[in-house]
């Protein structure tokens, strides 16, 4: 059984989990608001399979509306949605979109899914990892200011997702011995020093641990040329917007973001809520449906 997270009900997260569950014929479980769900699926004409079960996190919601009310019942999805993975119940977990200022306004200081998931996972190691058919990219570091970066930057640290992802590659996409390409942090992968230190303290240490024990790793690449002449297995982004940027000029509604490290899968499109067009039938589903499609895929491997 998948387990389905219905997002914040103000966004479009109810509209592309409707457009997309026609597409599947697996079991799947829903959390979220009931008549949130009723009020989408009658307001956009689509109705709800007879075969979906729906966990109701009860409250009040806004459509179109950054609430903290609609954080609240965002949040308890969430939690519903892994205590049933963790139970067994579900085999995996598909996010839809949150607001993280609606997390905020509601007194969950989250800054992100996967922030919530690890806690509740006790997960020490885990990872951010963005796939399409074109690209994929784990992330070092996800949603922290730029000038926290150098700080929060370390050997271990990208010794750690390379692992992870590693790991992920050999036994879910059956590469038998996945290359890595690690991007510098600054211009021209610091020239030498002469822009700065990060590549040849930090990133060309763990560069080399990883060579020593026998991953298939390169760089650091100068971050502005490396997606356009470069092609390895996986990428590593030391940033949030050093990876998703040019993934999603790659294809943006295509990917999806995958957690690893879990006790179990866990998949999410690669959009945000768009408060703008929530309720007008306007939401492209094909993120949700790939989040859905990778994670029958991932459970299935």
């Amino acid at each position: 059984m998948i387990g389905i997270t219905l997002g914040d009900p103000g966004g479009i997260g109810i509209e592309v989990v409707l457009r997309a569950l026609p597409y599947f014929s697996c079991e799947v479980l829903l959390f979220g608001n009931t008549e949130a769900l009723k009020y989408y699926s009658d307001e956009l004409d689509i109705s709800v399979p007879e075969s979906v079960e729906i966990i109701d996190i009860k409250g009040e919601f806004y459509v179109g509306e950054v609430r903290g009310e609609n954080g609240d019942i965002a949040y308890h999805s969430i939690i519903e949605g892994i205590k049933t993975c963790k139970e067994g119940i579900c085999d995996a977990l598909v996010t839809a979109p949150i607001s993280k200022k609606s997390l905020a306004m509601a007194g969950y200081g989250y800054p992100g899914h996967t922030e919530i998931l690890a806690e509740e996972c006790r997960a020490k190691r885990y990872a951010m990892m963005m796939v399409s058919e074109e690209m994929k990219v784990v992330f070092v570091t996800t949603h922290i200011p730029i000038s926290e970066i150098h700080s929060a930057l370390t050997k271990e640290g990208i010794v750690e997702k390379v692992e992870l992802a590693h790991y992920a590659l050999i036994h879910y996409w059956k590469i038998e011995k996945p290359g890595f390409g690690i991007l510098g942090l600054n211009p021209h992968s610091g020239d030498r020093g002469l822009f700065g230190t990060e590549e040849s303290e930090i990133i060309e240490p763990a560069i080399k641990e990883l060579k020593s024990r026998g991953f298939n790793v390169e760089g650091p690449f100068p971050p502005d040329t490396y997606w356009v002449t470069q092609k390895k297995d996986c990428s590593v982004a030391l940033y949030h917007d050093q990876g998703m940027i040019p993934f999603k000029l790659s294809g943006m509604g295509k990917g999806v973001n995958v957690t690893l490290g879990l006790p179990f899968i866990r998949t999410s499109p690669d959009h945000g809520t768009a408060f703008d067009i929530a309720g007008k039938g306007l939401a492209n589903p094909e993120s949700m449906r790939k989040s859905l499609e990778t994670a029958l895929f991932l459970t299935n491997a």
